[in-house]
């Protein structure tokens, strides 16, 4: 089953094409690793996917769900008829699509005034309107999943990056989500916190959970992914399999690119 798809995704920021007629789509326990140099586009991608930013043109459906259509060249989304961030996030039918997936960003975000459960139980309890026992009995499992029930009580502050990090992937579980994003996740922390949050992403692509990531590590994303999107210059270069992708690449761009990790 199709979780995710995005099509002829356009984006400009002040005149400057940032995106141009990107397409790609995620199945159901499918693992989809987007690559590219800094500044090809991946993270403005991703933000597009997830309402964070809006696209000027092009179709994205999530599940059954057709979030926008493309109607003379321009991006239409549900219910609304101008393109802007304070209209998405206002828009009720969005908040629900919001629902279908969680996002892990590369910093963390997590609101330093709260403890940990609060972190984690927060969206869940007041963007989803779930029962709060029922939340935080949700939360408590996917900390003790990530190694971190002991630290319930704890702020954001008395964490290591790996562990906020940690706490911020729980967050995303706790919401239930059909698909996951991860925006760069070990970009903000050292070589030996990176291991430690891809062994945990690696453990939930064994669980078949869908995710899409935003990666720089390339042995993870041959590893791990089951497919792989190579974007350069807001353009998609090249998709395939990710092991003959990353190991076999077909496209020049590709190549050279790759060739700059394995030197």
């Amino acid at each position: 089953m199709k979780i995710f798809e995005i099509k002829n995704c356009k984006k400009c920021f002040n005149g400057i094409k940032v995106l141009d007629d990107v397409s790609f789509s995620v199945e159901e326990g499918e693992v989809v690793a987007i690559i590219g140099s800094s500044g090809s586009g991946k993270t403005t991608l991703l933000r597009i996917c997830t309402f964070l930013e809006y696209m000027d043109n092009g179709e994205m459906t999530y599940l059954s769900d057709k979030i926008v259509s493309s109607v003379n060249d321009k991006a239409v989304y549900i219910g609304q008829n101008t393109l802007s961030l304070d209209a998405l996030n206002k828009n009720k039918e969005l908040t629900r699509i919001k629902s279908y997936f969680g996002l892990v960003f590369q910093n963390f975000n997590l609101f330093p005034h709260w403890t940990v459960l609060k972190n984690v139980m927060d969206a869940a309890v007041s963007v989803q309107k779930r029962d709060k026992d029922e939340v935080k009995e949700k939360a408590m499992f996917y900390l003790k999943k990530m190694g971190l029930e002991n630290k319930s009580a704890s702020y954001p502050c008395e964490l290591s990056g790996g562990q906020q990090q940690r706490v911020a992937i729980a967050r995303a579980l706790c919401l239930e989500p059909k698909i996951i994003f991860f925006d760069e996740p070990t970009s903000a922390l050292d070589p030996e916190l990176t291991s430690e949050i891809l062994k945990v992403i690696k453990e939930l692509a064994k669980e078949k959970r869908t995710m899409v990531i935003v990666t720089h590590e390339m042995n993870f994303a041959r590893d791990v992914a089951d497919r792989v999107v190579f974007v350069d210059n807001g353009v998609v270069v090249e998709e395939g399999d990710a092991y003959e992708l990353i190991t076999n690449p077909q496209k020049e761009r590709t190549k050279r690119f790759l060739q700059k990790y394995n030197e």
